[in-house]
């Protein structure tokens, strides 16, 4: 896997790390709220609050790392069809409109962040969580998935570049 900056390390330990602690704690969570509620009739309290923003995080933490192994679902039925050039083609609009998406939702993500910052922003309910961690997930996972993009786009091109009419 050709990385630079240690992207591809940050990647993995967000991914191996960071993502199987948030999916073992969520599933704890979880368990625990069924049995409170099912054999206690006490559920945890705020288990749907933290459960979404484990999922927020899970998603977004993850995702450059799935870019980065080319795990991201493909229509192979199109692809194998085309010719080296033409699939390079594809890949190369692919990663330049997922970089301008992908931008987009980071700056609105550190924007919000900022916001949930300087606002002390809670949820409500019960139990009243602190939103921004949750809302630092977003323009984290989407700025690597940004620097994926960048790095890919470049090994498109040296592709490109290398083998003109395969």
């Amino acid at each position: 896997m050709k990385s630079t900056f240690g992207l591809h390390t940050i990647e993995r330990f967000l991914n191996n790390v960071i993502g199987a602690i948030l999916v073992v704690g969520m599933m704890l969570l979880i368990v625990a709220d069924v049995t409170g509620r099912y054999f206690f009739n006490r559920p945890v309290q705020g288990t749907m609050e933290l459960t979404i923003f484990i999922m927020v995080g899970m998603v977004f933490l993850t995702i450059g790392y799935t870019q980065g192994i080319k795990a991201h679902i493909k229509i192979e039925i199109l692809a194998e069809r085309m010719s080296f050039r033409m699939r390079k083609v594809f890949e190369l609009v692919t990663c330049v409109l997922g970089l301008g998406i992908y931008g987009l939702i980071a700056w609105q993500g550190v924007m919000l962040a900022l916001d949930s910052w300087k606002y002390h922003e809670y949820t409500d309910g019960l139990i009243p969580f602190p939103t921004l961690p949750a809302k630092l997930t977003v323009p984290i996972g989407s700025i690597l998935l940004c620097l994926r993009f960048i790095l890919d786009i470049v090994n498109i091109l040296k592709d490109l570049k290398g083998k003109g009419t395969s």
